[in-house]
Formats: structure tokens, C-alpha cells, sequence
């Protein structure tokens, strides 16, 4: 791997692009950890930027499905900005009949900070869902069916980003970026008969009406918008908050020409493949089946490498491995994320 990124350079820059990084103090760009201008202060707020999107039957439970939604990247070490927005809404959305509008979600809102550093919030779910009340750090309990906690945990994300940066991959050496680091999280379980068959999910976060940023499949918008050579110089913010402020349903009419562009870079002009992946691509939603324990491209575990997925997906097979894999202390049991740093 080394000697073909020596070899041909290029292929280190349009790796690079694949998965959406950007070398520089203010930037932390993987997933979808800041992958938009509009996100990062001072004109825009790291709580409201949605990190990563995760959504898989429950270890523990099979009859139960479980969505997670993470939120500001490296929690107070970037910003010093912790928490969650108190005039802002979080969502989880889902598609149950394949047109990329939402049928159900789960809306969650928070109070400010209190003086034991807690918030309080409120979840409602859309019809005769329940709506629950509680304090961050804590977890709720509806007879075992419902369960609800919000805080902070470890970020669940691993890549080596330093090694990719530098185009030099070196499994002998490689090391996971985000260990240490903490992120803000949503963690909503819930019986999998509410969602049945195969749905698409996705989060957005609100701030009154004007939608901030929204995720549905990683590193979308970090990779595609617009991610490609081909691009005039100073496009790249202006389209990554548009596709931020962007619905699901209109993301082949508005975004994907971005997404061929991009793959086009390792499969050639003209190549069928680019078209079925796109589709596959688009619009940015997580479709999964939680009657099924397989992961990603299934919904997402925790513990799914989606980066070297995506790698080999996207490059065509050019690079398959980051060479870094889990090193989180998941459990097997709610809230299944690792505990803060």
C-alpha cells in the first residue's frame, strides 16, 4: 500500500476524497464529524452537527430495534461547546414506504444546562408512540420496552485519519484517530414491530424551522458534495450546507450529478457501475431491516467497519483498508455505546 501511494500520487489525493478529509487545525472531517462549514463556530454550533447515525436489532433483545444518533465531534476538546442545543430539535425520521419522506419519528428536545450540569429533555414519537421525560446520564425504562438515555459517551468512530492524511498506510503502525475522544449521544430502543420490513432512517437536527444539518449513510456529504476534481474552486461549502439543509426526496434531482462526478474519478466515464451505486447511494438514508442482525449495509452496528466498505466500494477496489478496526468497549446490553473518556 505504501508503494503505490509513492507510486502514484494521484490515487492518494482521490483517496482522500473518498472519504471526505481535510488536512488543517479546523477541520476533523470522517463520517460526518464537521462535514460542513455552516456546523463550526463562529458561525455555526458543533452541538447541532450530527456525527454519526447507527440504527440495528438489539444484541439483546432481537425483538427490538434500536436507533443512535451522535452529535458534536470530539465533545468540548474542538469548541468547549458540551451538551445539547436548548432551542434546537433533534430527529430520528423513517421511510416505511420507499419515497424518502418521513412517516414516523421520534422528536427530541432539551432544557439548558442545569447547575449539576444535567438537561433535562423530552422525547415524543409520532401517533401513540409514548413520550418520555428524562435528565441526561440517566436512563429510562418503560417496562423494558421502551428505553431512553442521552449524554455523553466515547465517540464509537475509528479511522485512522492521521495515516490517511498523509497517504501512507501502515498496518504495522496504524492507530485510531478518535480513541479518547467523546461525543454527545441519543440512544432509542424501542420493539422492532413499530418499524417492520425494510425502512429508511435518518436524523436531522432543527434549529426552529430552518433544518442544520441531516445524515442518513456515512460520509455522504464528506465524500460526494462535492468531492470530485472537476469542481470550480469555492463550491465545496456553499453545496455541503445546501445538502445539509437538503431532503432525503429530492437528493438524486439536486445531488446526484455530485455523486457520479466522484465515482466516476475510479471507474471510468460511462461505466454502468457508477449509475447502480449511485442509486444505491441515494438519497441519504439508512435502509435496514431490523428483523435481521446483519450490519452495515444493513442500517449499522457500532462495531461495523464502514470505512473500509466504503473504501473498496468507492475506489473501486484501489484502497480497501484503513488497517484499524474497533478498539471501543461496547456492551451487549443498552445503552451498548462505551462510556465517556
Amino acid at each position: 500500500m505504501r508503494q503505490l501511494f509513492r507510486t502514484l500520487p494521484i490515487l492518494a489525493v482521490i483517496a482522500a476524497l473518498a472519504v471526505g478529509l481535510v488536512a488543517g487545525p479546523a477541520s476533523l472531517l470522517a463520517a460526518d464529524h464537521l462535514d460542513a462549514p455552516g456546523l463550526t463556530p463562529p458561525g455555526g454550533d458543533s452541538r447541532l452537527d450530527i456525527n454519526d447515525v447507527y440504527a440495528f436489532q438489539s444484541p439483546a433483545n432481537p425483538d427490538h430495534a434500536v436507533l443512535i444518533m451522535t452529535t458534536n465531534p470530539a465533545a468540548g476538546a474542538l469548541t468547549g461547546q458540551l451538551g445539547f442545543h436548548p432551542d434546537a430539535t433533534y430527529e430520528f425520521l423513517a421511510d416505511t414506504d420507499g419515497d424518502a419522506k418521513p412517516d414516523n419519528w421520534a422528536r427530541i428536545n432539551f432544557d439548558p444546562t442545569d447547575s449539576s450540569g444535567q438537561q433535562a429533555y423530552r422525547l415524543k414519537v409520532k401517533g401513540n408512540g409514548p413520550n418520555i421525560s428524562g435528565v441526561t446520564g440517566q436512563l429510562v425504562d418503560l417496562d423494558g420496552q421502551v428505553k431512553v438515555t442521552a449524554g455523553t459517551f466515547d465517540d464509537p468512530f475509528f479511522f485512522d485519519l492521521v495515516s490517511f492524511l498523509a497517504a501512507d498506510f501502515d498496518c504495522s503502525t496504524a492507530s485510531n484517530f478518535f480513541t479518547g475522544l467523546n461525543t454527545q449521544a441519543i440512544v432509542f430502543e424501542f420493539p422492532r414491530s413499530e418499524l417492520s420490513g425494510t425502512v429508511g432512517v435518518w436524523a436531522r437536527t432543527m434549529l426552529g424551522d430552518q433544518q442544520i444539518d441531516r445524515m442518513g449513510r456515512p460520509a455522504i456529504n464528506t465524500v460526494f458534495i462535492p468531492n470530485n476534481i472537476f469542481e470550480p474552486a469555492g463550491s465545496e461549502p456553499s453545496q455541503r450546507n445546501a445538502f445539509n439543509a437538503g431532503k432525503p426526496q429530492h437528493d438524486q434531482r439536486d445531488f446526484r450529478n455530485e455523486v457520479v462526478d466522484t465515482l466516476e474519478i475510479f471507474y471510468g466515464a460511462g461505466n454502468p457501475t457508477v449509475g447502480t451505486l449511485t442509486d444505491i447511494l441515494l438519497p441519504d438514508v439508512l435502509t435496514v431491516d431490523f428483523g435481521s442482525s446483519a450490519g452495515f449495509l444493513n442500517g449499522r452496528r457500532l462495531a461495523d467497519d464502514v470505512i473500509d466498505a466504503e473504501l473498496g466500494l468507492v475506489t473501486n477496489g484501489a484502497v480497501t483498508t484503513d488497517c484499524v478496526s474497533n478498539d471501543s468497549a461496547f456492551s451487549g446490553t443498552f445503552p451498548y455505546l462505551a462510556p465517556k473518556n
